[in-house]
């Protein structure tokens, strides 16, 4: 609100204005708080999954190894293809987190450069829909 506008208004109506102005400022950070712990959640899904994928590589790596070593046909056992299979599931769902997480960070972005100015940001969504696939079948 500009300076004109606010030296037009009477002692009750500026004191409604900052009423108004302070809830929305409260309202935003419990918004900013809300989000940076789905953000921190989302990490450590991010990080998780990231272990996740090393082991099945290292599960993978062992596999090949015994059965070059022991000269046994590859096609013999579907393991190493549901291994595969398993990894690249994992991949594509730790590639939708990550865009998850850029999604919330531009939102909360959005957020804060709204609660510096005190005016609530324009065109910004009310809410934020992520869609994570289903989880890799064991």
């Amino acid at each position: 609100m500009s300076d004109a506008m606010m030296d037009g208004l009477s002692a009750g109506e500026l004191a409604t204005v900052v009423e108004l102005q302070r809830v929305e400022l409260d309202r935003l950070l419990r918004e900013h708080r809300r989000l940076n712990d789905r953000i921190d959640q989302m990490l450590r899904l991010q990080e998780r999954e990231q272990v996740l994928r090393q082991q099945m590589q290292a599960a993978l790596d062992r596999l090949a190894e015994q059965r070059v070593s022991s000269g046994t046909n590859l096609e013999r056992s579907a393991e190493p293809r549901q291994l595969a299979d398993r990894l690249h599931r994992t991949e594509r769902r730790f590639s939708a987190l990550s865009s998850a997480v850029g999604q919330l960070v531009s939102y909360i972005e959005q957020k804060e450069r709204a609660v510096k100015s005190t005016e609530p940001a324009k065109n910004t969504p009310k809410s934020v829909r992520l869609a994570f696939p289903a989880a890799p079948r064991a």
